[in-house]
């Protein structure tokens, strides 16, 4: 096979979860002797980066380090060069990462992208975005690839209380949903994001697991060490925003003066959210980490206390193959990211409905299970110990019980049809409305 991924986001050394989910199935194909590339966008210091390392550990590592400019038009007629970095990477993978300017320039990015799949030449595009989808809708090779989109959220999806539920998620939803149901490949990355596609539009998906290798320690690619946090005194969590539940952690933070929370914030965490975290005494604020070695190293505990329909909760999996207890909600895909293991706590969960900043409307919460949680964990030894080795053995054993090779025989059983099959649904309004499509041609520009 030949696997070709966009991704509308840095890719090379991406924070979030489904970013780096979606890497690590490159990662996991290219290891398994088929073909893979990216195309991304490439910060200057990573391309660096990863120009040391070819310097330092040789073209066995990194290869095909190449460099070209290419000139684009604005609406205003103003020529551009964008810088365009291409290398094949210690994993195998080829990485085609461009400078984000190119993103204000629609045209530009259209042909960028179409450009580099003729030049490929995939068996599979895969992507999360409703660009690509438009793109490869029309594209010339389109009749020789397979096209699958991978829904990290239930905000991209075209129906449903969450629809848009997040800034430049589906921004047109009529001529997205017309074009989901042509595609040869629905990935959802949990039971609950899978059965919501079912229930509120009757859309057919496929659900699997994150590639294994996507909890596998990013230095060794073996399984994560345990750390021995009990004598830390720091409670974590990552990306603090309404959603994610920073009502929860604000509460735990009042009734709990004398412990230490620290938080990464991250692409949900506004200004108006880091002024509410900074006004408590006890709440470190830190940088989005690309190690996140730098977390586990440094908690006790993780917070995962998200109020929205959580797709899955990759850094719940992360921590507890480290052995770090996680008080999390059992919001969406949370309850399965816990595995069984303690805490996994009843919440309200969003609606759907929105303050007119674009914040989804958070119910009070009962605040007291996490709490009795959160003081057991912080408290006492015995307990802390005992649920730390349960949770690194658990979670060790869940992750050798998935199959390695999932995704590879998925894309695989796709070949076996010649002809370019659409996700049907059980029934579908007629959806070729022009002024969706002209609706859809903003949103591709946003989501650019």
């Amino acid at each position: 096979m030949r696997v070709f991924l966009v991704q509308t986001a840095q890719g090379l050394t991406p924070s979030s979860g489904g970013y780096k989910a979606n890497v690590n199935l490159l990662r996991a194909l290219s290891s398994q002797g088929h073909t893979t590339a990216q195309i991304c966008y490439g910060a200057e210091p990573e391309i660096d980066e990863y120009a040391t390392r070819s310097t330092i550990y040789g073209p066995s590592v990194i290869s095909d380090l190449d460099v070209d400019v290419i000139k684009v038009t604005d609406i205003r007629n103003v020529e551009h060069e964008i810088k365009v970095n291409t290398f094949t990477d210690e994993y195998g993978v080829f990485n085609i990462c461009f400078d984000l300017n190119i993103t204000g320039r629609m045209k530009a990015l259209i042909d960028f992208y179409s450009s580099w799949i003729s030049r490929f030449q995939p068996t599979h595009v895969v992507f999360n975005d409703p660009t690509t989808m438009k793109i490869t809708e029309t594209h010339p090779l389109r009749h020789t690839f397979k096209r699958i989109n991978i829904i990290h959220t239930a905000e991209q999806l075209p129906f449903g209380p969450f629809v848009n539920g997040v800034a430049g998620h589906c921004l047109a939803p009529k001529a997205e949903d017309r074009l989901l149901r042509g595609l040869d490949g629905i990935w959802t990355v949990s039971k609950a994001i899978h059965d919501y596609a079912w229930t509120h539009g009757k859309l057919k998906t496929t659900f699997l697991i994150h590639p294994s290798r996507t909890y596998l320690d990013h230095k060794t690619g073996q399984m994560p060490m345990a750390r021995n946090n009990v004598d830390k005194d720091e409670i974590g969590m990552v990306n603090p925003c309404p959603h994610k539940g920073i009502s929860i952690l604000l509460a735990l933070a009042k009734r709990f003066p004398h412990l230490k929370f620290v938080t990464w914030k991250s692409w949900g965490t506004s200004r108006d959210h880091l002024a509410e975290l900074l006004a408590l005494p006890n709440i470190r604020v830190e940088s989005t980490t690309e190690d996140m070695d730098e977390v586990w190293d440094r908690i006790k505990v993780l917070l995962a206390p998200s109020l929205w329909l959580e797709a899955w909760g990759i850094v719940v999996t992360e921590a507890q193959l480290r052995g770090i207890p996680v008080i999390a909600s059992n919001a969406g895909g949370l309850a399965e990211a816990k595995i069984g293991l303690p805490y996994c706590i009843p919440v309200k969960i969003v609606t759907g409905e929105r303050h007119p900043n674009g914040d989804y409307i958070v119910a009070e919460q009962d605040i007291d299970p996490w709490a009795e949680a959160l003081e057991t964990l912080m408290t006492d030894r015995t307990a802390y110990e005992a649920l730390a080795k349960l949770t690194a053995i658990k979670a060790a054993e869940w992750l050798r019980s998935l199959d390695d090779r999932a995704h590879e025989k998925w894309f695989l059983s796709m070949m076996d049809d010649n002809k370019i099959n659409g996700t049907k649904a059980l029934a579908e309004d007629d959806l070729e409305d022009t002024n969706d499509e002209q609706a859809l041609q903003c949103a591709v520009k946003q989501e650019a």
